[in-house]
């Protein structure tokens, strides 16, 4: 089994695709729930390491490989410190300290996401679980070439369906299926749409990682 994981509002969509290349589509609330699903592979769509005095190398490259239209998809994680912070304001103060620029609004969103999977890492440390991002999956996927339409747009979606129906067919209307079942106070289409790709990619040979020539392993990576 092969497994991709993005955030969602009700917690996790996860996405898995087993030995017959079935797709399957599930929630849970928690990454504490993730043992119970034992895949060859996990990718999942949040940080897994912090900064330290300078951005890490991974989201650096990875922005220069989308380019300048979409290098913003790519959030700079912040220094662990203003991880967990309590407030915006102490993460922006510590970030500034260690790293020399103040933490965005939407990275500081997903604080409390980093901090769960930075948890599951420290607990469950052979667990095969490791960092990617949707866009660089859906740019490696798309000859090289970043999609500059907004995934939350149905143009966006649309894009990214057609490129996720190249490697099954079948795909997207199981994507429709999950998001006819599922609310979107919980579950957003882009959400279905991400973790399926990741799953798409963990399940592949061509797996890539940014900076190349690293080991899959290694800590400053992102998979795509």
């Amino acid at each position: 089994m092969y497994v991709g994981i993005d955030g969602c509002r009700a917690g996790w969509l996860v996405a898995s695709i087993d030995q017959e290349t079935r797709l399957h589509h599930g929630i849970i609330q928690n990454l504490d729930e993730l043992p119970a699903i034992p895949p060859k592979l996990c990718l999942i769509d949040i940080p897994l390491h912090f900064a330290d005095t300078t951005y890490r190398s991974c989201e650096v490259a990875a922005q220069a490989l989308l380019g300048v239209k979409k290098r913003a998809s790519i959030f700079f994680t912040p220094h662990w410190g203003a991880v967990y912070a309590t407030t915006y304001a102490e993460a922006n103060r510590l970030n500034r300290l260690h790293i020399g620029k103040g933490v965005s609004k939407q990275t500081w969103n997903i604080c409390g996401k980093i901090k769960e999977a930075n948890r599951f890492m420290r607990d469950h440390p052979t667990y095969p679980l490791r960092e990617a991002h949707p866009e660089l999956s859906f740019y490696y996927l798309n000859q090289r070439q970043p999609l500059l339409s907004r995934k939350s747009t149905l143009e966006g979606a649309t894009d990214r369906l057609e490129i996720i129906a190249r490697y099954a067919d079948r795909y997207p209307q199981v994507i429709a299926n999950t998001l006819k079942m599922t609310k979107r106070k919980d579950v957003k289409p882009d959400d279905v749409i991400d973790a399926t790709i990741l799953a798409i990619r963990a399940s592949e040979s061509t797996l890539q990682c940014v900076p190349a020539n690293r080991p899959f392993g290694t800590q400053d990576v992102i998979l795509y």
